[in-house]
């Protein structure tokens, strides 16, 4: 209720209006007893009460004309749009038909046009065709006579050419008796060259063939001799390393007889020992072997070679001991 009262600002303002009145009322008659105080506090409640119903009633009386009006007036629209649809309708479908009737119009316009246009053209084209007739006629009258006037013209410039064409043949074999000598001399010339130049390319090559073998012996024997060299070298390299491993050989005790054993040692760079194991060592024993094997760590690192070439990282060689 107080959220309707709320949305009638005007009777609100009324009541409070009215409220401020009786309530000044009251204080000017507060000497009044306390029963008629009461009396008229009622009757003025009653009175306020049946103000605020009558205002709420004429305020809904309102919104119900208010809403009446509103239905009314969207009817109205409602309605007045539809008339103005139909209307558009059938304006559209007048103008259509007012436009089919307009291009049919045109189109009959246009074939008419058409035909008289064919018409036009096709009398041009009998008068050209007539016109043309008679100038081929004309053309060929002209041309039978030009083309007598050219064979006549034509066979004397034919027994002309024949004259030219004697004349030139006998020139042009002149001409070939001449190409054909100065060819022949040309050709012993060339041949006479080419022999020249035989001798020279087989003296040339000969030469050559005698400088390569010259080449080839002198790279043999620099060969050999570079050979010999690494030979000598890789032989030194060999002994400087057993030397030095026997150098280090403890002779184990109760060895009487001391055989031959193939020894194969990894080394590094610098000759740094790697690893070291045995090959073919007949006779051999346990004690012996780990006497070689001693020898040869303690060789570490093993000599360097006379030719950084001759560095091989595997080496295999016999151990034999030499008491000198």
């Amino acid at each position: 209720m107080f959220s309707e009262l709320l949305k009638h600002p005007r009777a609100i303002g009324l009541s409070i209006g009215f409220h401020v009145v009786v309530i000044a009322i009251i204080l000017i008659n507060f000497h009044f007893s306390d029963s008629t105080k009461l009396v008229k506090q009622d009757e003025l409640a009653k009175t306020v009460k049946a103000e605020i119903v009558d205002q709420q009633q004429l305020e809904a009386q309102k919104n119900r004309k208010k809403k009446e009006q509103e239905a009314r007036r969207k009817r109205e629209l409602e309605k007045q749009n539809k008339e103005k649809a139909a209307k558009a309708r059938e304006a559209e479908k007048k103008r259509k038909q007012a436009e089919q009737k307009k291009h049919k119009i045109a189109l009959e316009k246009k074939k008419k046009e058409e035909a008289k246009r064919i018409d036009e053209a096709k009398q041009k084209a009998d008068k050209k065709k007539k016109e043309e007739a008679k100038r081929i006629a004309e053309a060929k009258k002209k041309a039978d006579q030009k083309k007598k006037q050219q064979e006549t013209v034509k066979q004397a410039e034919q027994q002309r050419k024949q004259q030219e064409a004697e004349k030139q043949k006998k020139l042009a074999e002149e001409k070939r008796l001449r190409e054909e000598q100065l060819a022949r001399e040309a050709e012993q010339k060339r041949i006479a060259a080419e022999k020249l130049k035989q001798e020279a390319d087989k003296q040339r090559l000969a030469e050559e063939e005698q400088k390569r073998r010259q080449q080839e012996l002198a790279e043999i024997l620099k060969a050999e001799e570079s050979q010999r060299r690494l030979n000598s070298l890789r032989d030194a390299y060999i002994l400087a390393i057993k030397q030095k491993i026997q150098r280090n050989w403890l002779r184990p005790k109760g060895i009487t007889e001391i055989p031959d054993c193939e020894i194969r040692v990894i080394q590094g760079p610098g000759g740094f020992i790697l690893k070291v194991s045995f090959g073919s060592c007949p006779g051999w024993d346990k004690t012996y072997l780990s006497s070689i094997e001693n020898a040869v760590y303690k060789a570490d690192p093993l000599p360097k070679p006379g030719d950084p070439s001759l560095f091989e990282r595997e080496l295999i060689f016999q151990f034999q001991f030499n008491p000198s």
